[in-house]
Order: structure tokens, then sequence, then C-alpha cells
């Protein structure tokens, strides 16, 4: 009785426990996440004992990562990649090796971290995090839904990408998934790698031009999976959609997972470099676009670039995943969407998110890095 009154009550919080708690693995490292099964009498009781002791409103997602500090490359390697002629790039498999999580150009996707890839292992589904979030399609709440991806809308024919920076060896993903983090796709100042750095990245994975891709991370709000989505569109990726509420999101519709690495063959890669994703200081500095900042509030109150717009990553998340349209469009209220808009931070992940966000809402949106204007404009 005590827990089902504990249930009316918090019905929010014990379907997150229930689909963190109730979890079942076959021989074949599948995952499956139920939310319909009861828990222990005793783990009901210290839940509701915890429950007292906390707020009762939900916490919000909040944006994490953090890129380097500066930007001496960002001009540099913006107009290699945009000026790139980059031809077919044939890839060969190397023998397994392990994976750096250092931010260098060392890093192969192809190759698998661990000699028991493709192996099914003990692992665990991860918890999650902020809001417990309702599945469907919000395709109509944005002026184009282009670049998200529904869950009522994934298919079987799509290449699945994680890009968590965080994922462990034998922790549940997402069946199929392909393991790149994110921060392999940036050197460490944030600056983008140059396309045939990424196309041997993605070659190497066993992702083409041509694949239609899914992107998603362990939480929407951390800008991972945005920050890959602009990655890929700079690359001129065929179809490229990140996943509406990331892994959160998919766990709670207790969709199949799985603990064992997917290791693709090898294939080549052919980047068609699109030159309206970036831009360079000389553009910024011309004033043809509209500016928005993307950093903290303290960092916009010391200094911006001209008359930027401050718009903070965390009032665009709401639930997990990225708030309806009707809320963007109070949060870009002030811009003009017949004028280019271009977003700039000290850490890619907010930008992207920002730039997605736009994006979603008609606004022809670019990313620029904060590192370089400083650079630029101390010399």
């Amino acid at each position: 009785m005590e827990n089902e009154q504990a249930k009316q009550h918090f019905p929010g919080k014990f379907n997150c426990l229930d689909a963190i708690s109730n979890k079942s693995s076959n021989r074949s490292g599948d995952v499956h996440v139920k939310t319909n099964t009861g828990l222990l009498p005793s783990v009901f009781a210290l839940s509701l004992v915890l429950l007292a002791m906390v707020p009762w409103a939900e916490a919000g997602c909040s944006v994490s990562g953090g890129c380097g500090s500066r930007g001496d490359y960002w001009t540099a390697t913006a107009q290699s990649f945009i000026d790139s002629d980059v031809p077919l790039v044939g890839v060969t498999a190397g023998a397994n090796t392990e994976v750096s999580t250092a931010f260098t150009s060392s890093f192969k996707a192809g190759q698998a971290a661990i000699d028991s890839a493709n192996k099914t292992s003990e692992g665990t589904v991860p918890k999650l995090e902020g809001v417990y979030v309702t599945p469907g399609s919000r395709a109509d709440q944005f002026t184009n839904s282009d670049l998200l991806k529904p869950l009522d809308a994934v298919s079987p024919d799509e290449l699945v990408l994680d890009v968590s920076n965080r994922r462990s060896s034998g922790e549940a993903h997402i069946r199929g998934a392909i393991h790149i983090p994110s921060k392999s796709f940036f050197y460490e100042n944030g600056t983008l790698r140059s396309a045939s750095e990424l196309s041997e990245l993605l070659g190497n994975a066993g992702i083409s031009r041509e694949d239609a891709v899914m992107v998603y991370s362990d939480t929407f709000s951390s800008g991972e999976a945005t920050s890959v989505l602009w990655a890929l569109e700079a690359l001129g990726q065929k179809s490229a959609r990140a996943l509406d509420g990331g892994l959160d999101n998919w766990i709670g519709d207790s969709l199949p997972m799985q603990t064992g690495e997917n290791i693709h063959p090898s294939v080549s890669y052919s980047a068609i470099p699109i030159n309206e994703t970036l831009v360079d200081y000389d553009y910024v500095k011309s004033g043809q676009a509209q500016l928005v900042d993307a950093r903290s509030l303290q960092d916009y109150g010391t200094g911006k670039i001209g008359n930027a717009t401050f718009v903070s990553p965390e009032r665009l998340i709401e639930g997990g995943r990225l708030s309806p349209g009707k809320d963007l469009s109070g949060a870009f209220a002030v811009l003009d969407m017949n004028r280019t808009v271009v977003v700039y931070s000290d850490d890619i992940n907010k930008a992207s998110l920002v730039w997605f966000a736009l994006q979603l809402q008609g606004f022809d949106s670019r990313i620029y890095s904060w590192q370089d204007w400083q650079e630029h404009e101390h010399r």
C-alpha cells in the first residue's frame, strides 16, 4: 500500500527507478529495459525516505563538456577545410590496438578498444538523467525538423552512431551502434579536424557519406550529439539526424540495447565539404551576420563580439531534450529570420546546441570560435 501511495505522489520518480532497476540480458548481449515491474519493499522504503529529503521539482539538465582554451588553428583549419578537395579515401582495417582517449590524430575509430569486441559481456544500463520523457514524434513542433530523429521514425536501415565520451567497456548502448567519441572529431582547442582526417575516422568505422546516420549520446543536453551532427553536415553527409532526447529517451521507451561492441568493415568516405557550416574571423568582423553568444552569462558580461545576443544553451533544454518550438521562438525572438546567425562559444558542444535549435526553427545558422576571435583581436 505504501508503495502504491508513493507512486501516486511521485509517478515520474518511480518511472525512472523502474526503468533502471528492471532490466534483463540475453546471450547475444542485448539488454531490454522494462518499466512495469515492482521494486523490492526495502528499496521502496529507502526511496520514500530519500524522496522526502529532496525538492519536488525535477532537476534540470545542464550543459557539460569543454574544449581547449586556444583558437590558434581555427582560421587556418577552417579555411583549409573549406578549400579542401578530398578524393575518395581508401581505408584498410588495421590490427586491434588500444584506443587512446586523448584528443590526438592517432585515434582509429574502426579499431577495437578491447579484445572482446563483438562478445557478450556483463553490462550495465546507464542511469536516466533529467525528467522522464514521453517518446514520439515532435516534428510538427518545429519549423524545420529535418535534423531531428524521433523515436517513432527509427529505421533498421539507419546506421546508429554513439558519440558519448564517457562510454566504458561493457556498458549498455543502443543495439547495433558504432561508438566514436565526439571529442575525436575535434582538436584540443575545439577546432574541427580536417576533412581528410574526418574521412579516415569515419571510413575506418565503416561509415560512408551515403549512409543515413542517427547520432546520439548519453544525454542530449551534453551537446556531444549536436557537435558531431554539425561536423557531419560540414562533411556533406547525405543524411544525418540527432536522436530526440538521446539515450535517456531510448531507455525510457524500453527499446533494445546491447553490451557487445560493434565493429564494421572499413569503407571509403568521400567528403564534400559544405562552406555554409563554419565561418572565419573576416566574415564575423564584417558585420554581415547576427551574432549569438553561447558562453556563460558571466563571460558574456565580461566581453562579447560586437552587439551579440546572449542565449543560454540551458534555456533551450526541457525534460532532457530540446524545448518545444514555441519556446525556442521566444528564445530567438530578437533575431531576424532573413539574416544569417553565427553562434560562437569557447565550447563547441554549447555552440552546437544553439546552432541545432536555430536550424530547427528555420534559421541559417553557423558556428564560430571565441578563441579565434580573441587571438585575432589581440595581435
